[in-house]
């Protein structure tokens, strides 16, 4: 029976036209059971009811006319109870209706599961026969595994409108969603983007000319190294040097010794440039692609992007960027950072790919640029995108494909009141951050390659969160004392007199360093930030006298250590912290204090070590977007689950209340860093908690001290504890919104919310 299952699910995959799949899988799964029919019901949402698809044993004339509502009959009381039904006599069953023009009036067994797609009924698979006998377990099991794999298909096929009557032939609005990695709203034209040459394409071959072949290939190294510098000159004027560091990774990695003569000895041995580079590039995207390490995955897309720049080159084509004249969405199976850079900032409104996640460098970038972007959209019927209207919404991470007009109109209006908005949000951005009764905040920014912050437009009272990891990111090898010395000069500098919280290295779970692997089978559960540079001292002290020296020149150094889970990491950490400064005192024959110590919240077992902890350290900070993700048990860039993330979640609030109120009794400084600071709902409801200091991403300030000055503290209290007395997310999300409404700030409700 599985072989027969195969059989039937290859043979549905491997239809061109849905129709078509629908047909061969009842004709088959008729022959395969032995019965006397079998039959698929497709969901119209819009229309509410289930239509007649594909049959064999009804009457063909019913296809695409007999239509059943959702709750009517036995096919809509699968779709209700979303569960199978059994029956050796569906006649006698009290929801059983009569259709007479589909003719089963001498089938009496039934039969009858969902199709079910990420939680939502797409239809019904059901098999029938004239003997009133119940289906056996193997067939009801057989009938549960066809749906489970057809639910893959109808969602591939709903992405490209084929779920339709076949009597319709208008393009219908569908809904797609993906994981968002940018904020913001984007509606204009698809614009698809293909890669000219694939690494697949390569016949195998040899040269004639050794010399003649090595040349051809440098050549092509020379001219990727000028694209890649022209992309990163078309960015020069949107984008921070440090975010061009992007490009840099791109340069590093065709100036990999082990890569140039991996290809360069595959040539010496006879093979084509071509094949050279094929053979080269495809171990190592291998190797990365198989990487449980998410950062560390991605990389694998920078070096298929690579060579194929350099394939490309070597076929000896110009690669002249195009110019595009309309705005445009950018839409490719895999965006790419330089995809995303060949394109006109001005004409470029938004990003969307199939695959990819908040880690790729293409995301990166869309979050510097404030360009929003949805990604891993698994379902987007790609070759069906081009020139389509669409509606990207990064904030909740759906993609509108020919969106209706109402769609279209309430988006529109969405866009015109954001930018009524922005100029007030900028506005507020130089202003005191405070509650409309005059309690005064702190607002500070999360500084780092890999979040939205690298438009700094002013406006925050310092840096509540400096990733460090960042500088050892962009390099080919752990960056040496001086290098990490002026990176940390530079940031200090450009907050004069102003505190910045710089985390330490913290690698691992989302975040790998390229020239060091960590291979493991959960890494956010593994050898991670403070574990894994306790584990190399070597690393961790550098990094400490790189630090103390930029506290000794600018005075305005935070120390935070991340990830700790118990006392005995803080106090081995501190030890070492203490070794460096002793260190320093000795060679620069002066003494100078320590910075305020600090470490990160995120692992939940800390909420129950803070009487400890307010014995070690001067302040601490809650990393929101870890400390959700473990108290949930979610990770956010998997789209399957990225919907259970979320911060609202009552066990999210009640610990973020329960680490507020225990630093107060335990005197100890708190703030907090995650991306619900970034939210002005989420900000309202962590000052009522009593968070004095909230840091967020550059973009956001302007927006959340806007919201904070139109609120009380008794506002912001209310509507805290209306949340902590509600039991689930949605219910805390609706109840909210009617609160902003009613405190003026309905405008920051989207649509869809």
């Amino acid at each position: 029976m599985l072989h027969t299952l195969r059989q039937i699910v290859q043979g549905v995959n491997q239809s061109e036209a849905l129709d078509d799949a629908l047909q061969f899988l009842v004709t088959q799964t008729k022959q395969a059971l032995e019965t006397q029919c079998c039959s698929v019901y497709l969901a119209n949402v819009e229309a509410g009811h289930f239509t007649l698809m594909a049959t064999d044993g009804l009457a063909q004339s019913s296809v695409g006319n007999a239509v059943i509502g959702f709750h009517e009959g036995l096919i809509g009381l699968v779709g209700e109870r979303e569960e199978p039904i059994n029956l050796a006599n569906a006649h006698q069953h009290p929801r059983f209706k009569f259709i007479p023009q589909v003719e089963e009036e001498q089938l009496n067994a039934f039969l009858g599961t969902p199709i079910i797609h990420q939680g939502r009924v797409l239809g019904v698979l059901t098999i029938q026969q004239a003997d009133a006998r119940q289906f056996s377990e193997q067939e009801e099991s057989l009938l549960v595994t066809l749906s489970a794999q057809l639910a893959g298909v109808l969602a591939a096929a709903k992405a490209r409108g084929q779920l339709t009557a076949a009597s319709s032939h208008q393009r219908s609005m569908v809904v797609l969603q993906g994981v968002a990695g940018s904020p913001g709203i984007a509606v204009a034209q698809a614009w698809v983007e293909r890669v000219a040459v694939e690494l697949e394409d390569v016949v195998e071959g040899q040269h004639q000319d050794l010399d003649a072949e090595l040349e051809r290939w440098q050549n092509a190294v020379l001219q990727t190294r000028e694209y890649i510098e022209r992309l990163s000159l078309r960015l020069g004027e949107s984008l921070d040097r440090d975010v061009l560091a992007i490009f840099d990774v791109y340069q590093n990695i065709l100036n990999d010794n082990s890569i140039s003569g991996a290809v360069e000895q595959h040539i010496r041995a006879n093979a084509s440039a071509e094949t050279a580079l094929v053979r080269v590039a495809k171990d190592y995207i291998g190797q990365f692609a198989a990487m449980k390490d998410a950062y560390l995955r991605e990389r694998a897309t920078d070096i298929r992007d690579l060579a194929q720049r350099l394939l490309y080159f070597l076929q000896q084509r110009a690669h002249e960027l195009t110019e595009h004249e309309q705005p445009l969405v950018l839409v490719a199976e895999e965006v790419t950072a330089s995809m995303l850079a060949s394109i006109p900032r001005d004409k470029l409104l938004g990003i969307v790919s199939v695959r990819g996640s908040s880690n790729s460098h293409a995301a990166i970038l869309a979050r510097a640029l404030g360009i929003p972007a949805v990604l891993g959209i698994a379902d987007l019927p790609l070759k069906k995108c081009a020139g389509r209207d669409v509606i990207l919404d990064g904030y909740s991470g759906r993609l509108y494909l020919s969106p209706s007009a109402a769609v279209k109109e309430e988006y529109a209006r969405l866009l015109r009141q954001e930018s009524e908005l922005q100029i007030e949000f900028e506005k507020n951005r130089e202003l005191p951050a405070a509650t409309a009764d005059g309690r005064r905040l702190s607002v500070m920014i999360n500084a780092g390659l890999a979040a939205d912050t690298e438009h700094y437009g002013g406006g925050a009272d310092g840096v509540g969160l400096f990733r460090t990891e960042i500088p050892f990111m962009i390099q080919d090898k752990f960056p040496s004392e001086e290098f990490q010395f002026q990176t940390y000069c530079n940031i200090l500098n450009r907050f004069p007199g102003q505190p910045v919280t710089m985390r330490t290295l913290d690698v691992g779970g989302d975040k790998a360093l390229p020239y060091f692997p960590i291979r493991e089978e959960n890494p956010f559960l593994g050898w991670r930030g403070l574990r894994m540079t306790l584990d190399h001292p070597e690393i961790f002290l550098v990094q400490m006298r790189a630090m103390l020296k930029a506290h000794h020149k600018c005075r305005n150094l935070r120390i935070m250590f991340p990830m700790v889970t118990n006392i005995a990491e803080l106090e081995q950490a501190k030890k070492l912290l203490r070794k460096a400064h002793a260190e320093l005192q000795d060679e620069l024959g002066e003494h100078f204090a320590l910075p305020p110590l600090g470490i990160m919240i995120e692992v939940p077992a800390m909420l129950y070590q803070l009487r400890a902890v307010a014995d070690q350290v001067d302040f601490v900070s809650v990393g929101s977007n870890d400390l959700t993700q473990y108290l949930l048990a979610v990770d956010r860039n998997n789209a399957r689950v990225a919907n259970l993330y979320d911060e609202l979640n009552p066990a999210v609030l009640n610990a973020l209340n329960s680490i507020a109120q225990q630093c107060r009794q335990y005197q100890l400084n708190f703030s907090i860093c995650g991306e619900l600071a970034s939210d002005p709902l989420g900000a309202i409801l962590l000052v009522a908690m009593g968070y004095k200091v909230l840091s967020m991403n550059a973009a956001n300030i302007g927006r959340v001290k806007w919201a904070l000055a139109k609120v009380s503290m008794s506002q912001c209290q209310h509507m805290l504890q209306k949340a902590l007395n509600l039991s689930s997310a949605d219910t805390i999300r609706r109840q909210l919104y009617v609160d902003m409404d009613s405190f003026g700030l309905g405008a920051l409700i989207r649509p869809g919310q």
